[in-house]
């Protein structure tokens, strides 16, 4: 009996327990076939968003409709055949007899104790993982190509590879009882053909020929269009249709002009293309001054220029610049490269050999792209940046001899007394792994760039020579004292500075180069707005400075340590006592009472005044045009048109906004006509003033709001 029991309650939670896997099963594969299709179907709607949102959101509504329909179908199969295939196909223990389980026939005797075995085997083990495996590789591909198609719509590449089309296809531009015909011819160089368009608007390369043929119903005595300008072109008779031609140098609009029959004011638009000037993009070298390498027999020069109707001529400037100060001596020659590539499109690549140019030491050669394109009659130039490079000249013959005392190390402004620190502590730290000749020649150079550091700050000083006037002194007695094999120390190099004029750098020198073409922030005439104490710290610095250069350069970087910190520490203080700090003027503001903190509290208290509004600035004629608009009145069309003269480049779309005031004007009553006018005026509007206004008084709900307030104050 209880057997009998035991039973049912076994059956359904075994149930229980493989409707939860299907479910799982089923969602998993939810999952999946959304994780496959949703990143396309994404990349597709946001591609065809750039052409028009409409046909986006119709293909996005199509696709979740045909998704969701699939989707209903695939799950159907989800029943309980499948799951006896799975549980089948992933446990073998259970004979191919899953499918028993739901067999609710009585059956033969064999049939009940088979059904009894699979229920007993899957009750007492785990069910297997019934989900389907994720396709990791079409995952990838899925969202690779939604990828690929949001990249597209987002940078657009086909934007400018296309020659523009000359015409304009607004069929519905042209009013009923006219038969138009635009023949536009653009020029022989744009490489654009010859077109037709069968309409009153159109767009076109500049210098375009159109040709206007023009078919009425009812034949008028006389035609010709009128420009926005004020030109007027007289439309001439020929076997019953309208004929003139005109060549279009820029945008313009107009209307036509009929005698005989009712006149049609509508402004139509020729919209006419600029050629545009080349571009050029420079591959190498990729900076504006390179320092000629020792090794370097020639230069290589890269460059890329494309247009939008085809390239002409490139050229190659090269300049030379030979010898120094006032005997400056320019060569000029000019090179035509041919390039590779299309029309559009091409690479120039160019090898100077300097030997053949004569480039010598001390010299600069500079070379500059100029390319043109095949506008007529003037073609548009582009040209590059100059690019130069140099050989740096020989050091002056006045430092012969000093041979020994010239050491190749970083320039002082690529230097900074807290990268010094760092290079001493380093060299503390690895000593072990240095032999004892790298570790004083190691030692040496920090201190090299130790005395460059001190000379740098002691300009601020006015100190013209090295040593500062003889004011440092030293902490330790050893460290003005060099140690046999040192040809220099810190008290027997003034010398080294004497064969050049007092604060500039020697000759040749990369500090040279940093003068004449960088930015040197170390100003000598700031030296005389410093105040005394500021002095004071900086003549401290220098002292550091000139003792831890006097250990470093004997091998002691321990004993420099202690100097350079302390050097670093007067250079901050230095570097905060220059800044100006001025009191505030002009506003007392009373002490805060702290017992009234947070309490609500406002006996004695007023609001103050609200701050003047800005001073009221006479209304352009934009401005102007959309008040009008507000106020439900006709703006002054006139008045907009002659600002429009003056002021044409600031206007986004200028002849869109004389097109919408003049169907304003032919009527009133146009509703849509005010909309689409102050959309054009919008952008034209100054900008709002930035006066606060004064708050309100609470209404009869905020006041009541206020009194249910408590008295006292929450704590």
């Amino acid at each position: 009996m209880g057997r009998e029991l035991a039973a049912p309650m076994s059956d359904t939670a075994l149930e229980s327990r493989l409707n939860r896997a299907r479910r799982a099963a089923v969602l998993r594969a939810v999952l999946i076939q959304k994780a496959l299709v949703l990143p396309p179907l994404a990349g597709a709607v946001a591609l065809v968003s750039r052409w028009s949102l409409g046909a986006a959101a119709v293909l996005a509504a199509f696709a979740l409709i045909v998704i969701a329909a699939l989707l209903w179908r695939s799950l159907r199969r989800y029943d309980d055949a499948w799951l006896a295939r799975r549980l089948n196909a992933l446990r073998a223990d259970l004979d191919d007899s899953a499918e028993l389980i739901w067999d609710t026939r009585a059956g033969s005797t064999l049939q009940q104790l088979q059904r009894e075995r699979v229920r007993e085997r899957l009750a007492g083990a785990d069910l297997p993982d019934l989900r389907p495996p994720w396709p990791r590789r079409r995952l990838v591909f899925c969202a690779l190509a939604g990828i690929a198609l949001g990249v597209l719509a987002l940078l657009q590449p086909w934007q400018g590879l296309s020659l523009p089309r000359s015409g304009g296809v607004d069929s519905s531009k042209t009013p009923a009882g006219i038969d138009a015909r635009l023949e536009i011819t653009p020029p022989a160089y744009t490489g654009v053909d010859k077109s037709v368009e069968h309409s009153l608007e159109a767009r076109m390369p500049e210098n375009s020929r159109l040709q206007w043929s023009l078919g009425f119903a009812t034949q008028p005595s006389a035609v010709a269009l009128i420009f926005h300008d004020g030109s007027r072109l007289d439309l001439a008779s020929s076997s019953g249709r309208w004929i003139a031609s005109k060549t279009i140098t820029a945008s313009a609009l107009y209307r036509i002009e009929t005698k005989g029959i009712a006149a049609d004011d509508t402004l139509y638009r020729l919209d006419a293309i600029p050629d545009r000037a080349p571009e050029i993009t420079v591959r190498a070298p990729d900076k504006t001054l390179s320092v000629l390498d020792a090794a370097q027999p020639q230069w290589q020069l890269i460059f890329e220029a494309r247009d939008d109707y085809g390239l002409n001529q490139a050229e190659l400037s090269i300049s030379l610049a030979q010898g120094s100060g006032e005997s400056i001596k320019l060569t000029q020659q000019t090179q035509l490269l041919q390039g590779e590539g299309t029309a559009r499109e091409r690479r120039y690549q160019q090898t100077l050999d300097l030997g053949k140019l004569g480039f010598a030491q001390g010299d600069d050669l500079i070379v500059r792209l100029s390319v043109t394109d095949k506008r007529q009659p003037e073609p548009n130039r582009a040209r590059s940046a100059s690019f130069i490079l140099r050989w740096p000249p020989e050091p002056s013959s006045e430092s012969a001899g000093m041979e020994g005392l010239v050491r190749q190390t970083m320039p002082a402004y690529f230097r900074s007394q807290r990268q010094i620190v760092m290079d001493t502590e380093a060299l503390i730290a690895g000593r072990g792994d240095l032999s004892a000749q790298a570790f004083e020649k190691r030692s040496d150079e920090i201190g090299v760039d130790q005395k460059l550091m001190r000379l740098r700050y002691g300009q601020f000083l006015g100190e013209e020579a090295e040593g500062g006037g003889g004011e440092h002194h030293h902490e330790d007695p050893h460290a003005a004292q060099s140690e046999p094999g040192h040809a220099e120390a810190p008290g027997q190099d003034r010398h080294e500075h004497e064969a050049v004029q007092p604060g500039e750098p020697k000759p040749g020198s990369d500090l040279e180069i940093l003068h004449e073409f960088g930015h040197a922030h170390d100003i000598k005439e700031a030296a005389t707005l410093l105040d005394d104490a500021t002095k004071a710290l900086l003549r401290t610095a220098l002292n550091e400075m000139w003792d831890a250069e006097g250990q470093l350069r004997t091998a002691q970087p321990d004993a420099a340590l202690p100097h350079e910190y302390r050097a670093l520490e007067a250079i901050k203080q230095v570097q905060q006592s220059t800044r100006i700090y001025l009191a505030r003027v002009g506003q007392d503001l009373p002490q805060v009472d702290m017992t009234r903190r947070l309490t609500g509290e406002r006996a004695g208290l007023s609001d103050p005044p609200p701050p003047a509004a800005a001073a009221a600035t006479p209304a352009s004629a934009p401005q102007a045009a959309w008040q009008a608009l507000e106020r439900g009145q006709a703006p002054d069309v006139d008045a907009l048109q002659a600002w429009l003269r003056e002021h044409a480049s600031e206007a986004p779309d200028s002849l869109a906004l004389i097109r919408e005031a003049e169907r304003l004007r032919r009527d009133p009553a146009c509703a849509e006509c005010r909309a689409a006018l102050g959309a054009q005026l919008w952008p034209l509007l100054p900008p709002p003033g930035t006066a606060l206004q004064p708050r309100g008084l609470p209404d009869a709900q905020g006041a009541s709001y206020l009194q249910a307030l408590p008295a006292e104050p929450v704590r």
